[in-house]
C-alpha cells in the first residue's frame, strides 16, 4: 500500500494515524488481460491506481472503439466521470495487460473526505489536475498536426510504444493506422 501513500502524499501530508484510516480503505483488484475493470452503463464504485499492468480507456462509437488515454504504473484508472457523478459510466477501460490496480470504493473516500481535512483537498487537487490534462489533450487534438501529435507522444510517454497496440495508439493520436505506421518509420 506504499504506492497508494505515495500517491496520496505527492499533494498532501497525513499524518500515521490518518494514513491507518486511508489505507483500511484501499484494496487490491486483480484483473486479467481482455477484461473490464469499468463497463458502459454501469456505475463505477471505485477509483484506482495501478500497481501492475496497462488498461486502455475508449468509447464505443458507430460501431468502432475510440481510444480516449492509457493508465499504466502509477496513474490513475477507471471512469473517474462516473466514479465522481455516481452516474452510468460512458467509457469502456479495458485491461489490456494482466493487471493490479488498488482501489476505493466511492462511499469510503466521501467519508475520508469528511473525516480527514487533507483528504478533502488531496480530492479537490486531483480533480484539478484531471481537468487540466484534459484541457491540454483537447487543444493538443484540435491544433496539432498529426506528427506532432506523435511526437508529444514521444516525448511523454515513449514506452507505450511497447505496450501497446499500434492499433490503439493511432486511434489515440486521432489518425488511422496506416498514418501512424508512416510516422514511426519516418520519424525517431
Amino acid at each position: 500500500m506504499q504506492l497508494v501513500r505515495d500517491s496520496i502524499e505527492r499533494y498532501v501530508k497525513l499524518t500515521d494515524v490518518e494514513w491507518a484510516e486511508v489505507a483500511a480503505c484501499w484494496q487490491r483488484h486483480t484483473f486479467p488481460k481482455g477484461s473490464l475493470v469499468s463497463e458502459a452503463g454501469r456505475v463505477e464504485s471505485r477509483t484506482y491506481i495501478v500497481e501492475e499492468g496497462v488498461q486502455r480507456i475508449y468509447v464505443e462509437h458507430d460501431g468502432n472503439e475510440h481510444c480516449l488515454g492509457f493508465a499504466y504504473g502509477n496513474s490513475w484508472s477507471g471512469d473517474y466521470d462516473s466514479f465522481i457523478g455516481q452516474r452510468p459510466g460512458r467509457f469502456q477501460v479495458q485491461a489490456i495487460t494482466d493487471s493490479v490496480l488498488l482501489g476505493i470504493d466511492h462511499a469510503d473516500l466521501q467519508r475520508l473526505y469528511d473525516r480527514i481535512p487533507a483528504m478533502d483537498r488531496w480530492g479537490r487537487l486531483i480533480l484539478e489536475e484531471v481537468m487540466q490534462g484534459r484541457a491540454t489533450r483537447e487543444i493538443e487534438l484540435l491544433t496539432l498536426s498529426a506528427e506532432e501529435r506523435y511526437r508529444r507522444l514521444l516525448k511523454r510517454s515513449p514506452h507505450l510504444l511497447q505496450l501497446v497496440s499500434q492499433k490503439d495508439i493511432a486511434s489515440y493520436l486521432r489518425m488511422t493506422p496506416e498514418t501512424f505506421s508512416r510516422l514511426r518509420a519516418r520519424v525517431r
